[in-house]
């Protein structure tokens, strides 16, 4: 599909407490086609989701009644209450299956094992709790059974198993995930100490941490697991994950805690520099802060810079360092002790010090308050606005989508009516270059290539590629070796490279006609958001289409074999012969790196009909042979320099001539 173009996605919103899961669940949907958001005042009314995950707290869901208002209110089609299974959230589990058939809600309680995985925390599960006592080489302890058998899943794995609870649509009220595979913590315990060094271990016993299974209870439906990360092998990836993140953690350096002490006690380190500059200052004007010639203090100007810089916190403190250097410039001045504090000049100047650094240090911090005051307001407004802005992008982005899946989606019944009729055509070379370049702008895939079924179903032969990376296809298969060709001739299913095997289709369709499969049409070289079952089930419905035309157009070759070819012959008459070289001109202008030869072939040593018989085997199924200006031409198709040689070769030991060839432009 164009890239271009935006794609209708349903909304799946995650809330309760979903933690370090919440990662892993957002890419798995995403992958799968779906849009994933955190809950807010607004997502109900903006993102109308499709979904619902509430995630357990285990202690208390206090949000959980108003989650479930909403979801009713905005008609969620599903609502899965995710817990442990543990009997503390029975109450929570009936809670919501109650209002679920109250209030018309699709409503189920899943019970989820324990999971471990990276970006876990240890309060959010016991494996977590172990790996990270390892780390930090703490004293562990478990209560329960070290022997019992338990469900563990790897983070992905859980992630993939609420997604095919969603999937499957299930609608039973209470869904346990089942692991394929049951782990003892023992078993657990011995695969970590074969990678890292053990701290001490308790079995206290007592009530089991792990959530326990429900058993047979006729009220559970389990949703058995296949996992494709294996618990015990996940555990080191894990563990050095833990290990990254306690030294990211770790204490700064010492450089980065002289700066923090530094920048801490800045002000009374610079209060304490000034001071001994007036100091200076004083000295050297005869020891004494008052200048004999201007009359000035230095000392007032000592309290107005710290009361200006830092207010009363450093103003109030410079008054009395002030005092002493007055003190000690008046005994310089021959004044005694006991007559400093007697004579109203001397008070007055003191009191001028107080009056200094109060009046300053208000002033600076009634300013300071109103700076801070419309600084909170500005982060107020600009807060409000960026919640405004960011609901006003997103209803945008939703209206753009519902226009983009009304008006103009490459999937509406529009579109795929004009492939129907794209394909309204009874010209099997058409249809196949018509087959390919559909599917490469459907899919959004510059790579297709389309295999043809042999007649005796032993190979299937190539008929049509597109892309660069198809170059290296082979020309034709054995189906018997290839396992998803022999399935899908078995049981014509949609192929889906899950395994990410090489040298083979991403994505596999079967054309079907009459329940028997005559074509494969495979996609290469997809990208990453391709992986979807959006994808596979358009490739499925476009076979479909395909299957169609090709059908009509196979029953209609059938019908005038004996007008297409010489009598007795494989060989095409003039007319059809120049209906194939041209639709071969056409797909050239579709593929590249592709050859076409065209090869005159002499007839003097005998008729058609023995120049035929000596054609069988020398050339390929797809290779055709006719008339043109009353002269035979065999047409190579996507054929190089060594193919060529190799099939002139042929010729010539069959005794056919070549009298000349060219490439078809």
């Amino acid at each position: 599909m164009g890239k271009n173009i935006n794609e209708f996605r349903k909304n799946i919103l995650l809330a309760g407490k979903p933690g370090f899961l919440a990662e892993y669940m957002t890419a798995c949907l995403q992958k799968e086609g779906f849009d994933v958001f955190d809950l807010s005042g607004d997502s109900f009314a903006l993102r109308n989701p499709y979904g619902v995950f509430y995630f357990s707290a285990q202690k208390n869901d206090g949000d959980l009644l108003e989650v479930l208002r909403q979801a009713s209110e905005h008609h969620v089609k599903y609502f899965y209450y995710v817990t442990r299974g543990r009997a503390e959230q029975q109450c929570y589990e009936d809670f919501v299956i109650a209002w679920g058939k109250s209030n018309n809600l699709q409503t189920a309680a899943v019970h989820l094992p324990e999971v471990f995985g990276p970006g876990q925390k240890a309060e959010e599960g016991v494996v977590g709790r172990l790996l990270w006592a390892v780390c930090q080489k703490e004293e562990f302890q478990l209560h329960g059974s070290d022997e019992a058998p338990m469900a563990l899943l790897y983070a992905r794995d859980a992630a993939y198993a609420l997604f095919s609870v969603l999937q499957q649509e299930c609608t039973e009220e209470r869904i346990e995930i089942v692991p394929e595979q049951a782990v003892t913590f023992t078993q657990i315990v011995l695969a970590v100490n074969s990678f890292a060094s053990l701290p001490s271990i308790e079995i206290l016993g007592g009530e089991e941490e792990f959530a326990a299974s429900r058993g047979k209870d006729s009220r559970v439906y389990e949703l058995k697991l296949r996992q494709k990360y294996p618990v015990l092998d996940m555990l080191q990836s894990t563990l050095e994950q833990y290990g990254a993140s306690l030294q990211a953690q770790a204490a700064p350096p010492e450089e980065h805690k002289l700066r923090s002490f530094v920048q801490r006690f800045r002000p009374y380190l610079e209060n304490i520099g000034l001071f001994l500059l007036v100091f200076l200052f004083s000295f050297l004007q005869g020891k004494t802060p008052v200048n004999s010639t201007t009359g000035l203090d230095i000392c007032y100007l000592y309290i107005i810079i710290m009361g200006i810089m830092y207010g009363k916190k450093q103003s109030m403190p410079a008054i009395v360092p002030s005092m002493l250097v007055l003190g000690w410039g008046l005994l310089n001045n021959g004044e005694e002790i006991a007559s400093i504090f007697y004579l109203p000049e001397n008070l007055f100047h003191f009191s001028t010090y107080v009056f200094l650094g109060v009046f300053t240090g208000y002033v600076r911090d009634g300013w300071r308050g109103e700076l801070d005051s419309l600084t909170y307001k500005l982060q107020h407004f600009a807060q409000r606005y960026g919640f405004l802005q960011e609901n006003y992008q997103t209803a945008i982005a939703i209206k753009d989508k519902l226009y983009y899946q009304i008006a103009n989606s490459y999937d509406s019944i529009g579109w795929f009516y004009g492939i129907i009729r794209q394909l309204d055509t009874v010209e099997v070379e058409d249809i196949f270059t018509q087959a390919a370049a559909i599917t490469s702008r459907i899919m959004g895939s510059s790579d297709i290539a389309i295999y043809v079924m042999g007649k005796d179903a032993y190979y299937v032969r190539q008929r049509m590629r597109l892309g660069n990376k198809t170059k290296a296809l082979p020309r034709s298969r054995k189906v018997a070796d290839t396992p998803y060709l022999n399935n899908m001739l078995e049981n014509h299913h949609l192929f889906v490279n899950h395994g990410l095997q090489v040298g083979v289709p991403d994505l596999a369709a079967p054309i079907v006609y009459e329940d028997e499969l005559i074509a494969v049409i495979e996609v290469y070289d997809m990208d990453f958001e391709q992986w979807s079952i959006y994808q596979q089930n358009l490739l499925s419905v476009t076979a479909r289409l395909i299957s169609m035309a090709i059908g009509k157009a196979y029953r209609y070759e059938n019908g005038i074999q004996e007008k297409r070819f010489l009598p007795n012959t494989r060989i095409l008459r003039e007319e059809e012969f120049a209906k194939l070289v041209e639709g071969m001109r056409q797909r050239a202008v579709l593929q590249e790196n592709v050859r076409n030869m065209l090869l005159e072939l002499g007839t003097e040593n005998g008729t058609c009909q023995e120049l035929d018989e000596r054609l069988k085997g020398a050339i390929r199924l797809e290779d055709a042979v006719g008339l043109s200006d009353g002269k035979v031409f065999l047409l190579l198709y996507d054929t190089d320099e060594a193919g060529l040689q190799l099939v002139m070769q042929r010729l010539l030991d069959r005794g056919i001539a070549v009298k000349g060839y060219r490439e078809l432009v």
